[in-house]
């Protein structure tokens, strides 16, 4: 054990901190930081592609004795380049016929990466070879039995690799490596994970911001925030005469000044990512109207794909019909809905097809009234008016209502008009902008929301989902920013234990209550560093955070 002392100076006073280093991990006010995870010297490989017949397999091997399989695989004497890549042929560690080919496995592109300076800070190697099982298989079992071979030179027995396992690799194994290596954090782990698992464009720009290493930046500068505030609580502690704290000095006014900005700052970023959720999870988008509207067409062009049927008899559809899709790079879930006529004249099954629509429709964030330029029957158009004038009174589910910054009132539900049908129309550069201001009159909704479309023909279609695009931009309401991505795991982490340390602080600071405000900052720190996974008690999400991953990565 060695302690270390640290002078440092505020408002021209010069103060003491004290560091207690405990071999490969130290303390700052209660404050425990990991130091090198991982001590082992097995040697892991894996397919880090997709299994299965495809042009290229990429093949990765991380461990001390990457480097002596590659040289074996190649057999080149000589060490491979760091970093570069180099065509080689690969070659099996026995003949099982007697043809010279037999001994062939594949002409590959090899690249070797010594340690720090690779993904897992171990020596790694990748092996480009064809994507045929086959050739997969041969190559793998070759690095599991050259892995067996035993080592007797001396820089083997120097480098510990004798004896050392050769195994397939674990979920997430090198990922887990990286991180025990320093490579990245846990912020930066989950951030690979989320770019693995991204399907649309926002997901990709949510998780690249966590995998680059922003966040990790980001919750780091929070935390030499804290410390730098718990130094200055610790001070008025040990300076203090006889149990006395002086609370009317600038240390513990500045204290508490910089803990009030940095609470702002936490609640404010927390906001954002729940905001950002709603764009990363799927925005549900429901198309309501009366039967035979043609939501079932713009369902399929939406789609572009015949995913529901279509038909001329009023109530094909009866049930909720869901799919996923990306418009302009948000990930969507579409509702197609049940046509809304008179209860009196439909049935059973069709009646309970209605109420899942209205239900479907109140709980979506954007609805697509369908109503034809051609009303075919007017009571209808009075179901469907009363009930977007309903839906306008509900207004969206603010989730937001439990979080601590108050966002103001919850928005009115965004419904965007599509007059289809308007190919029916006889003179529709007569009649269509009567029919936009009618609608948008018995409505109450703005013409610029009212967007003519023709189904059949394709027509208006395209403004229709530029609409749709800039309304998903106004959910999250994060104007230019980026949306932010975090786990479920952050995210709980924040609300739960970062934000409510730092207001019990104000609050023990305002009773002048020096001793429990010092510990709530402490409380808030280590809780910060269990998100970038620099604390001791790290252990108990490891698990959670890699279980996600596939074999290779």
């Amino acid at each position: 054990m060695l302690i270390c002392c640290q002078i440092y100076y505020h408002n021209g006073l010069q103060y003491l901190h004290t560091m207690v280093m405990v071999k490969y991990s130290f303390f700052i006010s209660g404050i425990i930081f990991r130091r090198g995870l991982s001590t082992s010297t097995s040697t892991i490989y894996a397919l880090s592609t997709a299994p299965g017949r495809a042009a290229l397999g990429v093949i990765r091997l991380s461990g001390p004795r990457s480097q002596r399989i590659l040289q074996r695989l190649t057999r080149f004497a000589k060490p491979s380049p760091p970093r570069t890549a180099s065509l080689r042929r690969l070659y099996a560690p026995t003949v099982t016929t007697s043809s010279p080919a037999s001994e062939i496995l594949d002409d590959a592109l090899t690249l070797f990466f010594p340690a720090p300076n690779s993904y897992t800070g171990e020596d790694v190697v990748e092996l480009h070879v064809h994507g045929g099982r086959a050739v997969i298989n041969a190559v793998m079992d070759a690095v599991r039995a050259y892995g067996r071979e035993p080592e007797d030179d001396n820089l083997a027995r120097e480098s510990g690799e004798v004896g050392a396992p050769v195994r397939y690799a674990d979920p997430g194994e090198f990922t887990r490596r990286a991180y025990a290596n320093f490579r990245m954090d846990l912020t930066e782990v989950e951030g690979v994970g989320g770019m693995i698992d991204a399907e649309t464009e926002m997901q990709r720009v949510a998780a690249i911001s966590a995998a680059g290493g922003y966040m990790r930046m980001l919750y780091n500068s929070w935390q030499a925030e804290l410390l730098e505030i718990s130094a200055l609580m610790s001070a008025i502690i040990d300076f203090s005469e006889e149990g006395y704290f002086d609370t009317s000095g600038s240390l513990f006014h500045d204290s508490i000044a910089n803990t009030s900005k940095l609470l702002s700052s936490i609640q404010k970023h927390s906001y954002q990512i729940e905001r950002s959720e709603i764009l990363l999870s799927g925005v549900k988008l429901a198309l309501l109207g009366p039967p035979n509207a043609g939501k079932s067409s713009l369902l399929n062009l939406l789609a572009r794909r015949d995913a529901a049927i279509v038909s001329t008899t009023p109530g094909t559809t009866r049930d909720i019909v869901e799919i996923g899709l990306e418009i302009g790079g948000y990930k969507v879930v579409l509702t197609d809905t049940a046509g809304l006529r008179l209860a009196s004249v439909v049935g059973d099954v069709e009646a309970q097809g209605i109420i899942r629509a209205k239900r479907a429709s109140a709980d979506a964030d954007v609805v697509i009234a369908v109503i034809p330029a051609v009303m075919e029957d007017p009571e209808w158009h009075q179901v469907v008016k009363d009930e977007i004038l309903t839906l306008q009174e509900i207004g969206v589910d603010n989730i937001f209502d439990n979080y601590s910054l108050d966002p103001g009132p919850s928005p009115g539900k965004t419904i965007i008009v599509a007059l289809n049908k308007t190919d029916m129309l006889q003179d529709p550069e007569r009649e269509l902008p009567v029919l936009v201001s009618q609608i948008s009159k018995e409505l109450n909704i703005i013409e610029d929301r009212i967007f003519p479309i023709s189904c059949t023909e394709g027509e208006g279609v395209d403004k229709l989902m530029q609409k749709l695009v800039k309304s998903f931009e106004g959910l999250a309401n994060l104007g230019s920013e980026a949306p932010i991505g975090a786990s479920l795991r952050v995210q709980e982490i924040i609300r739960n234990d970062v934000v409510p340390s730092l207001q019990r602080f104000l609050e023990h600071a305002q009773d002048d209550d020096v001793v429990f405000a010092s510990e709530e900052i402490r409380y808030a720190a280590e809780a910060i560093g269990r998100i970038t996974g620099e604390t001791i008690a790290v252990e108990d999400v490891l698990g959670v955070v890699f279980s996600r991953f596939c074999v290779g990565k």
